[in-house]
């Protein structure tokens, strides 16, 4: 039996990307929403807040304004479901803990979708990261920039926690998390916003005791989306490794003695994360894997932003 999917909130990223997929899902089944207009959206039935929890979907996607993410988790988490949400997974940590606590005490999954960790390049690279073979990372630079948007874009809204700090910058500071896998101490961090309402754009520095990061984001700047890693005997470049087109190959370069290129094949990375969902949601091992990396991922991202 498919499994009740409740949709909180339903902009551009939710239309364009997840509704198609969950549409054809065979795993899930779109059982209603919480919007906050009441048209109707493709026959789906629109639910006020109040009825919307009462429904006890099996699972809950979040996909509103950043600053309703907290609150929208407490309440899925206890109306017994499991949550996946748009990252940031929340802005701020003071209810971290009881979130983390929630999902425990229910036996629930609570995730953060990072599209980009799903798709094969990622793991490819994970693996050789791990593997040492070309030795210790030294340093990392990563970017993800692009050009200003249109004015009414929400990234633009204060008042609904948006900003580019929260859109951009998140994907830098998961690479800590999520792909590196860092447990040693920072031993120096340095994080810089140039700010007109909301944060525009930034840089962020961190030091460990044997290797160094260097991420820039955000708007007004040329499109760069890319990670390079220099190792002890060799650098690995990626083109578009957060963001990317489903009918795009992506090419990871090594460069060495020569250079080397393993090309991936297409991939719709966020067919890959919804099915990695689908999969693994029941797991332990796959729940508290998700509450460490969501942990240690705002941990993070909350002392960056407010530096």
């Amino acid at each position: 039996m498919r499994k009740t999917l409740g949709i909180i909130g339903s902009g551009n990223h939710f239309k364009k990307r997840m509704y198609p997929i969950f549409r054809k899902s065979n795993f899930f089944k779109i059982s209603g929403m919480l919007r906050r207009k009441s048209i109707k959206f493709n026959n789906i039935r629109n639910y006020k807040d109040v009825e919307f929890f009462k429904k006890k979907f099996d699972f809950v996607y979040i996909c509103c304004p950043n600053n309703l993410h907290e609150k929208y988790i407490l309440k899925s988490l206890m109306s017994g479901s499991h949550v996946i949400c748009e990252k940031p997974f929340i802005t701020r940590k003071k209810n971290l803990n009881r979130i983390i606590n929630l999902a425990k005490k229910n036996d629930k999954l609570i995730f953060e979708t990072f599209m980009y960790c799903y798709h094969p390049v990622f793991n490819y690279l994970k693996k050789l990261i791990k593997s040492n073979k070309f030795g210790k990372v030294r340093y990392v630079i990563s970017n993800f920039r692009y050009p200003s948007l249109n004015k009414d874009n929400n990234r633009y809204i204060l008042k609904e926690g948006n900003g580019f700090y929260n859109d951009a910058a998140s994907y830098v500071t998961s690479l800590e998390t999520y792909l590196f896998e860092n447990k040693q101490p920072i031993s120096k961090y340095f994080s810089q916003k140039i700010a007109n309402k909301v944060d525009l754009r930034g840089n962020i520095f961190i030091k460990y005791s044997n290797s160094t990061r260097h991420y820039f984001w955000g708007e007004g700047q040329n499109y760069t989306n890319n990670i390079e890693i220099f190792f002890d005997r060799a650098t690995i470049h990626i083109d578009k490794f957060f963001s990317k087109a489903t009918n795009e190959q992506i090419i990871l370069k090594i460069f060495s003695k020569k250079l080397n290129e393993k090309v991936f094949k297409k991939t719709n990375q966020f067919v890959e994360m919804i099915n990695h969902i689908s999969k693994n949601y029941n797991r332990k091992k796959f729940k508290k894997l998700n509450i460490e990396l969501i942990k240690n991922h705002t941990n993070l991202f909350t002392k960056l932003k407010n530096k």
